[in-house]
Parts: C-alpha cells; structure tokens; sequence
C-alpha cells in the first residue's frame, strides 16, 4: 500500500472513530436511564433532559463548528472535540445527582458536535471524489454500528458495574483517537475567505434551547403560566432574527437560506429527515421504562430487545442506498416513512401484559422503515448543492437529525405527562420510591399510546414531504 493510501485510510479510521462515539453516546444511555433515575433520585423533567441536553448542545453547535473548521482548519478543532469528549465523560460518571449528570452531558454534546461536525469533512478533504462516496458510506455505517452497539453494551455494563461504567468506556477510545489524530493527520494551512456568523449561531442556539424547554417544562409549570409564555416569544423573536440575519450575510451566513427557497430536493429532504427523526427517536427512551419497569424485564434483555431497530438500520441502510442511486429517492424515503408510521401504530397497541418480543418485532418493522428513509434522503441532499456547499449540506442534514432527535424526547415526554399526568410520569420515570401500582402503570401505557400516535402523524407528515421532492437526484449545481 502506497503511503498515500495509508495516510487516507488511517484518517478515514480516525473520523470513524469520532462518527461511532456520538451515536453510541446517545444510544448507550437509553437502556440505562431506569438504574440512573433511581440511583440520583431524579424526576421525570430530569430523565429526559439526560438525553436531551447532549442532543440539543450537539444541535444547537453543530453548524457553527463545521463553519469554524472550515474557515479554522479541520485537525485542531476535531482533537479539542475529543478532549471535551473525553473528560466530560468522567466527569458524567462521577455525578452524584441529576444536575450534574445534565451539566456534564452539556459539556459532552459540546465535544460530540466538534466531532460530528469535523469528520465528514476530514473524509471529504482526504479523498478524491472517484472513492468519496465509498469513504462516506463507510462512516455512515460506523454512524449505525454506535447506534447498535450502545443498548446490549449500556445494559451490559450497567448489569456488571453499575450505570458509571458507560462513561468510562469512553475515555480509553477518545484517547487513542487524540494520540492517533495528533501524531497522523496533517495539518492545514488554511487560508479561507470569511467571517465565522457569530450572531447566526446565537440566535439558532438561543431559539432551539427557549423552545424546547418551553416544551419540556410546559406540562410542570402550566402552558399559560408566564415564563412558557416568555420562552415561546423568545423564541419565536430569535428564530425571526436568525433567519432575517442569514439573509444579510450572504456568503459568510451559517447557513444559506435560498438553498431551503431555491432548491426543491434540498428543502424536502432537510424538512423529512426532521419530521422523521421527530416522530420515531423518542421510542427506545420510552420502550427503555416500558421493558423494565412496566414488562419488569432485566437490563440485558431490555437493552437486546432495544438493539433489533438499529441493527435492521445498518443492514436495510446500504442496500437502500444502492437502490436509490438506481431508481431515484423519491419512493425509497417515502415509503420508509409511511412504515416508521405503520410500526408507531402498532407500538400504540401494547399494553401492560404483552411480550418482549412483540416489542422487538415492532421495532423491527420501524428499524426497516428508518433504513429505507436515511440512506436515500441523505444522498439525494448531498446531490443537489454545488461541490463548494458539500459541509453546508452535509451540517445541515446533521443538525436536522439532532434537532429532531431532540423533539421527539421532548414532545413524546410532555404527552405522557399530559395524558397520565405529571405525578404518574415522575413515578414512572423518576427513581428513589416505591414501586407504582399496577393503575400507574396503565395511565403510563395510555400516555405512551398518545405520543406513538402523535408520532406516526408526524411521520405521515413526513411522507408527504418526501414524495414533493422530484425524480431522480438531480445533480450538483456547479462547482
């Protein structure tokens, strides 16, 4: 193997390594949330901004990262990402109660967002475009195989060593990646036109943490009660700004607004990847209590049973991505979401006295439609902006995943606590009580039938988007 050859392997190794520890972060938590929220005493409000945060800092950052690495240069910006990573991390497993648990997360989605947003990139700069689509395929599946890997491994070692255990995995892999990614990627002398959209980034952060923590808190605190009402104006007004300032910036904007006006492929498959990850994300933090405190399954087998979407994910995945360079992403991405619709339904129909298996086959059927969706959706937006806008593309499809990641455990958590109520959603995901009884449990299951149906509307919504978008991949509008 020639030393090139070497080099761009090892570098694309590196980005995988940082494109498996994000997902696998948000996975891995999961089937742990039970044991965490009895160990800190934490509320329901709590448990849910466990994953959260980490979603929402990653959201919130991610754009802005990728614009500051292009302008900055990609190497040191992607080993400060792991560092963040990797000591947040211990300091999420020396926690000793929900506040520190979240604030620690916080810090760990500022680490994941450098690192999701630099690996793309670093295989793009490193490839030549002949082997760019087989590079990028590569780090997609290891995107899946964190997603598989963080149930059965959560429960695993949560059973062995306690909920702590699942922090300290990561320290041993963020520090062979910062040694590997110091001694072997090559610097670059970056001399990049522009500014980095500072006020862009604030106001989208600022507009994506108001909103949903108006969401999250809203059941709690009253829908009417003043500081909701607050948070929802702040908002709306930051949101307003964001897009007035994008507008103004041209070139140096974060993110382009005419690529949502202009292009047709580029706008609905950014709106679908939303709408999807909305309606389906939330399921395995809720099927996570069902499994265990409602079915009074074990950790191992919860986080099993938990491992059958994902690993249908990564092997439905390259097969449709195959398939639509062939025969277009239109019907590939729409009918996988009317499937994610059809297996949210059939969730809405478990009750207090069903298997796990039948949980498994459901989502199943939901890992299926979710393979058939991502693939297609991905590489049609990745199809129609010029080679020039590639990270723009590729950021913002990325933050259209976290964000909506971020939704569905918000929207899905406040619709259990308006249909079963707040004291039932803490006792059920909150720790440090008794046991409910078994009518908690059926007002839970009531709860969690709501928010599946709420979900398998969005992801009807979804598909409707999806069939708007045209043809076959149109393809890059220049250089």
């Amino acid at each position: 193997m020639d030393p090139d050859s070497r080099y761009k392997w090892t570098v694309l190794a590196i980005a995988c390594i940082g494109s498996m520890m994000a997902p696998l972060d948000s996975s891995i938590v999961s089937v742990t949330l039970p044991e965490m929220a009895q160990s800190l005493h934490m509320d329901y409000v709590q448990v849910i901004w466990v994953p959260t945060a980490y979603l929402v800092t990653i959201a919130a950052l991610l754009l802005s990262f990728g614009r500051l690495s292009d302008l900055r240069g990609r190497k040191p910006y992607y080993l400060i990402g792991f560092a963040i990573f990797t000591v947040s991390s211990i300091a999420c497993s020396l926690s000793h109660d929900g506040s520190q648990l979240i604030v620690s997360r916080i810090a760990q989605g500022v680490g994941g967002a450098f690192m999701m947003a630099v690996s793309p990139a670093l295989i793009t700069a490193t490839f030549p475009g002949k082997e760019r689509g087989k590079a990028l395929g590569i780090n997609a599946m290891f995107v899946y195989i964190g997603l598989s890997l963080g149930p059965p491994l959560g429960g695993f070692l949560t059973d062995l060593f306690g909920w702590p255990s699942i922090f300290w995995v990561n320290v041993p892999i963020g520090a062979l990646a910062i040694i590997l990614g110091a001694l072997v990627i090559k610097e670059e002398k970056v001399h990049r036109p522009g500014r980095f959209d500072l006020p862009g980034a604030f106001l989208f952060a600022l507009s994506l943490v108001t909103l949903l923590l108006a969401l999250t808190f809203g059941e709690e605190w009253g829908w009417g009660a003043p500081l909701i009402i607050v948070l929802f104006l702040i908002f709306a007004a930051s949101f307003y700004a964001f897009v007035r300032t994008e507008q103004a910036k041209g070139s140096d904007a974060m993110l382009d607004p005419s690529l949502f006006r202009k292009n047709r492929m580029f706008a609905a498959g950014n709106i679908s990847a939303l709408l999807n990850y909305t309606s389906y994300f939330g399921v395995s933090f809720i099927a996570s209590f069902y499994l265990q405190r409602v079915l009074g399954l074990g950790l191992t087998t919860a986080g099993l049973i938990l491992l059958v979407m994902p690993l249908v994910m990564a092997f439905t995945a390259p097969l449709s991505g195959w398939m639509s360079d062939r025969i277009g992403s239109r019907m590939l991405s729409t009918g996988g979401m009317v499937i994610i619709a059809m297996a949210l339904l059939l969730m809405s129909t478990l009750g207090t006295g069903d298997s796990g298996f039948l949980v498994a086959l459901y989502l199943g059927i939901m890992g299926l439609g979710m393979g058939l969706f991502s693939s297609p959706n991905t590489s049609s937006v990745m199809g129609c902006v010029p080679n020039r806008q590639l990270g723009v593309a590729s950021g913002a499809i990325a933050t259209m995943r976290t964000v909506g990641q971020s939704f569905s455990l918000t929207i899905m958590g406040a619709i259990i606590a308006v249909v079963a109520g707040t004291d039932i959603a803490n006792s059920v995901f909150g720790g440090g009580g008794p046991l409910p009884p078994m009518a908690t449990y059926e007002s839970f299951v009531n709860g969690m039938h709501a928010a599946f149906q709420v979900g398998a509307v969005i992801a009807l919504i979804g598909a409707a988007t999806s069939s708007i978008r045209g043809g076959k991949a149109c393809e890059p509008m220049g250089q």
